[in-house]
């Protein structure tokens, strides 16, 4: 039980971590403009709505690595039930990014395309990491 908890904690972290990483790398690009709030949802909006398409990009692709290699690490740390573990780390992964994905006004092909290949990247890591020895 307890290398099961510790397998979808690594998994989550490291997915996270990616994530904040890629995120990071964004903001760097794309600064927040100063006169905008960060908890004015309008606000938001605003910046979302006036990034360019490289951007939004870049959103997904840190989505599809964090769930890709989340769910990997999880799958490979488990003894038991590999695949299952993976795929609750994917679930967790997932239902964050759907959660922030819906909150603000995101262009809808983003969503679309965001939400597909990110389920798609937390199946493939969790399949992988199942079928492999460590």
């Amino acid at each position: 039980m307890g290398r099961k908890i510790l397998s979808i904690l690594a998994g989550l972290g490291v997915g996270m971590l990616i994530i904040v990483i890629f995120r990071v790398i964004i903001f760097s690009y794309y600064p927040f403009p100063e006169q905008f709030t960060w908890k004015d949802s309008a606000d938001m909006n605003t910046y979302f709505n006036g990034l360019p398409d490289a951007a939004f990009i870049m959103i997904i692709a840190s989505h599809v690595f964090g769930a890709l290699l989340g769910t990997l690490i999880t799958s490979l740390i488990s003894k038991k039930t590999r695949f299952t573990n993976g795929i609750i780390t994917g679930s967790i992964i997932f239902a964050i990014v759907f959660v922030v994905n819906f909150t603000y006004d995101f262009p809808v092909l983003y969503l679309m395309i965001d939400t597909l290949v990110t389920a798609i990247a937390a199946f493939t890591g969790a399949g992988i990491g199942h079928k492999r020895k460590v």
